[in-house]
């Protein structure tokens, strides 16, 4: 009678590898799914397109008045129209981490525990790249800002307990001004407020909102159709809030910083290159040690400029500063 069951005993390390390398083949498929397919929070607000070459780029075009009250005959002037190319190099936008699975690993359970561990922590290290990339371009390419406290006409001050800046007021600000410099549709239109999670309590706790005990995170929500972002900074398992270890580089892309923006790619996009002679996932055996698997992504963020010039500032991007401390 043949054995069906799967070997729950101990592996020989050649049977590890076969494992690691079964494992990890499935791995971009999955990540795939989660990053790409499905995103979620505010990878979901800018999804990334697969690109056919290493370069991200759009074409705006700047705009004229048309010609009213005019005869039936003549063409009108469109002189004044022209395209702006904006793009970027992604030859260095590579984000790469890897994972062991070491020799000591020779039961089925303990190996599939350290690949399903190694999977997650890829995983949450790309999101944490790409949500980083976001909000670094989003915050280069903002126009206007005013400082936390101050839309009403009062002094600076920090949203949350530690403060008395007012939330509800930056944010109405940000998106009318918003509004006045691009006549956008307010309707057919979903903002987003990425915020330092340090002070997600100025979102969260009841409050009495136009006559109604209520959450400001609804009340944004059902009046402004804001979606709220709370970033926490990227750190590693010793506790480093690094995004990257070669060069070193915090992981703190807001700052005390919040970005009110429009979702969607009139205001950035994303793109993804993936190239078919370049492996996404290599597994490779470090001797005496176990099974190293190295997992690849090439992702970057363009703002949409709307001041007509090539990789510019977008109206549709406003700072609010000093948030927090």
């Amino acid at each position: 009678m043949t054995n069906t069951q799967p070997n729950l005993g101990p592996m020989t390390s050649e049977q590890l590898g076969k494992f690691v390398k079964g494992f990890t083949g499935r791995l971009p498929k999955v990540i795939d799914q989660y990053l790409y397919q499905q995103p979620s929070g505010l990878l979901a607000a800018f999804p990334t397109s697969m690109l056919p070459t290493q370069t991200l780029e759009l074409s705006t075009r700047t705009w004229a008045g048309g010609e009213m009250d005019q005869a039936l005959d003549g063409a009108p002037d469109s002189s004044r129209w022209k395209y702006i190319r904006s793009y970027k190099d992604m030859t260095n936008s590579w984000d790469k981490q890897d994972f062991f699975i070491f020799d000591s690993a020779t039961t089925m359970a303990a190996a599939n525990r350290l690949a399903s561990d190694g999977q997650r922590d890829v995983q949450n290290y790309f999101t944490a790249t790409r949500v980083y990339k976001m909000l670094r371009e989003l915050k280069a390419g903002n126009v206007s800002t005013h400082a936390a406290g101050t839309a009403g006409g009062g002094s600076a001050s920090v949203w949350g307990a530690a403060g008395t800046g007012d939330a509800e007021a930056d944010i109405a600000k940000a998106i009318t001004t918003i509004v006045g410099a691009t006549g956008i549709d307010v309707s057919k239109t979903t903002f987003g407020v990425a915020y330092p999670s340090e002070v997600m309590d100025e979102f969260m706790q009841l409050d009495l909102i136009n006559q109604v005990t209520q959450r400001l995170q609804d009340y944004l929500k059902t009046a402004w159709n804001v979606n709220l972002y709370a970033v926490t900074p990227w750190k590693d398992g010793e506790g480093n809030a690094y995004i990257s270890n070669r060069p070193v580089t915090s992981s703190d892309a807001l700052g005390t910083s919040a970005l009110v923006f429009v979702e969607g790619n009139q205001t950035m996009i994303g793109g993804e290159y993936r190239p078919n002679d370049i492996m996404l996932s290599e597994t490779e055996r470090v001797y005496g040690t176990g099974y190293r698997t190295l997992m690849k992504q090439c992702v970057e963020y363009l703002v949409a400029p709307t001041d007509a010039t090539a990789n510019g500032d977008s109206a549709l991007i406003y700072e609010v500063t000093g948030v927090t401390t």
